[in-house]
């Protein structure tokens, strides 16, 4: 059966940990394919790898995987919500979510029974950089597989009862976000940041954008944006690579190209601003940070490293052995860098009692500075470099989760010996290079700031909206 993601559990993702920087973090990954691959695969030099270009431009990334008799089919289009228009935030995503809604001669109903008849799953949607269709079968069910991801990608019929349906669900879903305090923050954070430029709005838009989208701009965007070209389709499983990409001949080849509208430019860093959000809470809701970088950045390695030390790393992190361990004022803490085609944001996201809200935000942007000053020990290094290498076999522990990294691999020119050499390269960073990073990409005195709570309570403490 298809899945479809809720966006109170998105922003709740947001706030708990989404920004983490490992590859793959944001694949939506399909339950029925979790079929846990050869340990040993999972420990070797990576799996091997064929790649290949159709005629329309698409890209395939295909690894033949015999240990179990699943097939995964991950398909990436760039062009999510980045590339909506200024005035139609939302409209990726949902035309995303209609490409599980119908094809020509195939309702979705029939898809749906179609996918369980086979037991397999199927999902359709989109987020800040693509649009994705995602399915996993069993291997003798592979070209049927294909066959619905394909006519999925190049033929969804966007029934009209189906967009009102998704509509509707949209907005009751932005509805009650809007009643969280911890989606305000997030939404608040994201537009202050980078403003109308790509990632400034909600992946799934505003209750206004979203009502003011018709079906005609969905055909509009399906036309505009997905295309073959700007297709990655990764499939992995117990099929033959020949076969593989026999039947993607078949299947996608005949989809043809098109040509794209011009792509909004990324934003630049806004000065240092404080925003308050008035809201009856208990509990305040506060989001710290900046404009971070691009995945592709050449430092990734050693901001990952440092983030990891600062505050992705849990209960070893500064920031949670300060802020929460040794000082009480805060129950969860963690900083991230987003994974995206253009710089993302780096973030430090945390809820405190009202009454402790300044002395929190002053420890956390004590702690940037530090880090951004002095860099990191060698004992925390050894220690982030022991987790970071121990727990990335967890990344591709399933089917699915090795094909949604080998499409994100591909997406982002990572480069086909990334598997193979992510241990030896993040054991290469030195102190000094996280150190370097820091002070680089961290700068205390540009930090845009949100706290969402009661304005009254927060202002006795001296906290203020600043431009």
């Amino acid at each position: 059966m298809s899945r479809r993601v809720g966006i109170s559990v998105l922003a709740a993702a947001v706030l708990l940990g989404a920004a983490a920087v490992l590859l793959g973090a944001a694949a939506v990954l399909l339950g029925a394919a979790a079929v846990l691959l050869d340990p040993a695969a999972a420990r070797a030099a990576g799996p091997a790898v064929t790649h290949a270009r159709l005629d329309n431009g698409l890209r395939l990334v295909l690894s033949e995987q015999p240990a179990v008799p699943i097939v995964a089919i991950d398909c990436l289009v760039d062009g999510g919500a980045r590339v909506d228009p200024a005035e139609r935030p939302g409209l990726a995503a949902l035309t995303g979510a209609l490409l599980e809604e119908g094809t020509e001669g195939r309702s979705g109903q029939d898809i749906a029974r179609l996918i369980d008849s086979l037991g397999g799953a199927f999902a359709a949607g989109g987020s800040s950089d693509w649009v994705s269709v995602e399915a996993s079968v069993l291997s003798r069910d592979f070209e049927t597989g294909l066959d619905l991801v394909g006519r999925s990608l190049r033929e969804p019929t966007f029934p009209p009862e189906a967009v009102e349906r998704l509509r509707a669900d949209t907005l009751g879903e932005l509805q009650a976000s809007e009643e969280h305090p911890g989606y305000v923050a997030s939404r608040s954070f994201r537009q202050a940041l980078f403003g109308n430029a790509p990632y400034g709005h909600p992946p799934h838009g505003t209750t206004a954008s979203v009502e003011a989208i018709t079906r005609d701009e969905i055909l509009a965007f399906h036309a505009n944006w997905i295309l073959p070209e700007r297709t990655i389709c990764a499939i992995v499983g117990d099929v033959a690579t020949k076969r593989m990409q026999e039947v993607a001949e078949k299947k996608l080849g005949a989809w043809k190209s098109g040509a794209s509208p011009p792509e909004p430019a990324p934003a630049t860093a806004p000065p240092s601003r404080v925003l308050l959000v008035d809201m009856p809470t208990t509990q305040a809701n506060i989001v710290i940070g900046q404009i971070g970088v691009e995945r592709t950045n050449l430092d990734f390695f050693a901001i990952r490293l440092m983030n990891h030390i600062l505050g992705g790393g849990g209960f070893t992190s500064r920031l949670v052995d300060t802020v929460r361990d040794k000082k009480g004022l805060a129950y969860s803490i963690h900083s991230g860098f987003g994974s995206n085609r253009f710089p993302g944001a780096f973030q430090v996201v945390l809820q405190t009692k009202v009454e402790s809200t300044k002395a929190a935000i002053d420890l956390v942007r004590t702690e940037i500075r530090k880090i951004h000053e002095h860099g990191v020990t060698r004992e925390e290094l050894e220690a982030a470099q022991d987790y970071l290498t121990g727990n990335f076999p967890l990344s591709l522990d399933s089917t699915s989760k090795l094909t949604g990294f080998l499409a994100q691999i591909e997406y982002f020119g990572l480069g086909d010996d990334y598997i193979e050499t992510y241990g030896d390269r993040i054991r290469a960073v030195s102190a000094e290079d996280v150190g370097e990073a820091a002070r680089k990409y961290l700068d205390p005195d540009a930090l845009v700031q949100v706290v969402v709570g009661p304005e009254a309570a927060l202002a006795a403490q001296g906290l203020r909206a600043a431009p």
